[in-house]
């Protein structure tokens, strides 16, 4: 017989039994199943009460039957070595990998909407849900708070995907989330959910569209993410930040991506700046870098600031600005081609940066620093590096006047070292400088107005060549004990 036959026959003996059974109107599982066959259909009606069942028997049930979940009920991973079906409580609660890509019928969704809210209790080990009205489930899911979830992501590229979660009144949780993705329509899902406590460490937000994130913006009051090691958001869902309540929150590393003027329009739109709390590294790009404006960052600690913009109306909304802004405390601040402008409108001369960093690539970067009239300052500074067309800004800034760089750095061709030179001799003031940390072409020393220090701070002439005052500190730092043994130091313990 062959393949196609023995299909044909299979299908009409499988035809023939179920002629023989009759649909029940609704079914009540349990784990004591009938002894004999019962046919369930779209028609049945199944309820799901004081038991626990494998993910896979329940979304069978949820696509094929009328489903109604009861009290106690969970479902667990599936496992063959176990029955599918057991008592509340009885069953092992192995995380579950919930994985969906596909569209699901109507039927589901009607399943899924007759739900009450935190009716199926589980536990995830990962979850990914893309493009699916499954995700309209999340409101329905039973998390517990001490669980560790790690990865969550859910994309919606149709807003009927998240329809209800949108629609649900009270936040629902999702437990401890190590790595968060939400996209498009998703990203408002946000706003539904617990995560005061959740301790997430990375948070991915990607909207392609406004109407993406038009339910976040919606909302009149913050909402809270708890503590978050990492943010990266990209594109319209820069905006989202605006909405979040992070005053009290410590953030290891907070990317802002924005390709677009549109992608940051809704910014400006806020009336109130928002406060960002304590931010280690924030690095801001393209037009990303105007969100800048509307931060309240005066009472803010940021370890490092990193802006970076590769076209001029990236930093126009910025340099528009007539008054200038505050950055709070910066240890470090790293400013990227045309974002280098925006030094000139930071209010900087009470700053004490542990580095100063400008780059740009082209004459065209600088030119709106160029351009003041007035110098800027830019407080104290420990270590300053200027590249290419970057060093023609030291022509406009002014350092606090009690100050020692323990390294500058300048380095460019002749033509970026155009400017330099066209000014006075000894006209451009820096201050003290370590001897050791001091790498500036010859060509321009003569127009720079400096002092150059030891490990001490003692002046030392220039003549004195580098080897020699390296050995004179490597010296000063090995104390020879009173057993005739050396013990040494380092610099940072010796100032201090």
């Amino acid at each position: 017989m062959g393949l196609d036959e023995y299909r044909k026959a299979s299908g009409l003996r499988l035809s023939a039994l179920l002629t023989q059974l009759q649909a029940p109107a609704s079914f009540l599982l349990t784990c004591d199943l009938p002894n004999e066959a019962v046919l369930l259909t779209e028609k049945t009606t199944v309820t799901l009460k004081n038991i626990a069942i494998s993910v896979e028997l329940f979304f069978v049930l949820l696509f094929r039957t009328r489903v109604t979940v009861g009290e106690n009920f969970s479902i667990t991973k599936h496992d063959y070595s176990y029955d599918c079906i057991r008592e509340h409580g009885m069953m092992i609660e192995t995380p579950v990998y919930l994985e969906r890509y596909e569209a699901v019928s109507p039927l589901a969704l009607e399943n899924i909407e007759r739900m009450a809210p935190n009716s199926i209790g589980c536990v995830f080990e990962k979850l990914d849900l893309r493009d699916t009205g499954l995700i309209n489930i999340l409101p329905k899911l039973r998390i517990n708070g001490d669980s560790e979830i790690g990865w969550f992501s859910v994309t919606a590229t149709r807003r009927e995907h998240v329809a209800e979660v949108l629609a649900q009144e009270n936040p629902f949780c999702v437990g401890r989330v190590k790595n968060m993705n939400l996209e498009d329509y998703a990203v408002g899902v946000i706003t539904k959910m617990s995560l005061k406590d959740c301790g997430i460490e990375r948070l991915n937000l990607t909207a392609r569209e406004e109407a993406h994130v038009a339910a976040v913006l919606a909302q009149k009051k913050p909402f809270c993410v708890g503590r978050v090691e990492m943010m990266w958001f990209d594109q319209y869902a820069v905006c989202v930040i605006t909405k979040m309540s992070l005053k009290d929150c410590e953030i290891e590393s907070l990317r802002l991506y924005a390709t677009r003027r549109e992608h940051v329009a809704e910014v400006p739109k806020q009336e109130k700046p928002f406060c960002l709390g304590r931010v280690k590294m924030m690095w801001l790009c393209e037009y990303a870098v105007g969100v800048i404006t509307k931060m309240s960052l005066k009472d803010c600690e940021i370890g490092t600031l990193w802006l970076d913009a590769t076209r001029r109306e990236n930093v126009a909304a910025v340099l528009a600005q007539e008054k200038p802004l505050c950055v709070g405390r910066v240890k470090s601040m790293l400013l990227e081609e045309y974002a280098v402008g925006v030094i000139t409108k930071m209010s900087l001369k009470d700053c004490e940066f542990e580095y100063l960093s400008l780059y740009a690539s082209e004459e065209a970067h600088v030119a709106a620093v160029l351009a003041q009239e007035n110098p800027f300052c830019v407080g104290r500074v420990k270590n300053m590096w200027l590249r290419e067309y970057a060093v023609g800004v030291l022509t406009k800034m002014t350092i606090h006047e009690d100050n020692t760089m323990e390294e500058f750095d300048l380095a460019g061709n002749e033509d970026q070292l155009s400017g330099i030179l066209g000014e006075k001799d000894r006209s451009i003031e820096l201050g003290r400088i370590r001897l050791s940390g001091f790498e500036v072409p010859e060509r321009i020393r003569w127009k720079l107005r400096y002092t150059l220090v030891d490990g001490e701070g003692k002046e030392v002439l220039e003549e004195e060549s580098d080897e020699e005052v390296l050995e004179e500190e490597s010296d000063e730092e090995e104390i020879t004990t009173s057993d005739g043994e050396t013990s040494g130091f380092d610099d940072e313990e010796e100032r201090s």
